[in-house]
């Protein structure tokens, strides 16, 4: 069973506590935080609840390499994170949630630059964050 608590401590040490990504070893810094868009997640979803794609994070901003680059920085809550140069392309669990259609539609090759499948994030000082806080720019990449 998936926890949504309304407010969690985002740690370069931890990330998400409790998070698969704390028990993994080694852990890859580059793959930290998942995170995608919230209105890819509705569509994808198709009613299901969000937090079903397994992702950290839904959040409403445009998370296209455009607009948010490897590099970037981010203020979310109190925490300040960094876009990761890895790629997040799905996995096999993605595809078992939602379907293989979803699966294919996230990774299309056309779209690709969009990052409709989400993106990774690094926690670079950790803080709080909570459900409704604003995610804010601080430096493009």
């Amino acid at each position: 069973m998936r926890e949504t608590p309304d407010a969690v401590r985002l740690s370069p040490e931890e990330g998400v506590p409790g998070d698969r990504w704390g028990r993994r070893i080694p852990r890859k810094h580059e793959a930290q935080l998942t995170v995608i868009q919230r209105g890819v997640a509705e569509l994808v979803a198709n009613g299901q609840p969000l937090t079903v794609s397994g992702d950290n994070l839904v959040v409403d901003l445009d998370l296209s390499a455009g607009n948010l680059p490897a590099g970037t920085r981010l203020r979310v809550g109190g925490a300040v994170v960094e876009v990761s140069k890895k790629p997040h392309n799905g996995c096999s669990k993605f595809a078992a949630r939602f379907g293989a259609d979803a699966f294919v539609f996230v990774r299309e090759p056309r779209t690709r630059q969009r990052n409709l499948r989400g993106v990774y994030w690094t926690v670079v000082e950790a803080g709080e964050a909570k459900v409704g806080d604003p995610v804010v720019v601080l430096s493009r990449g």
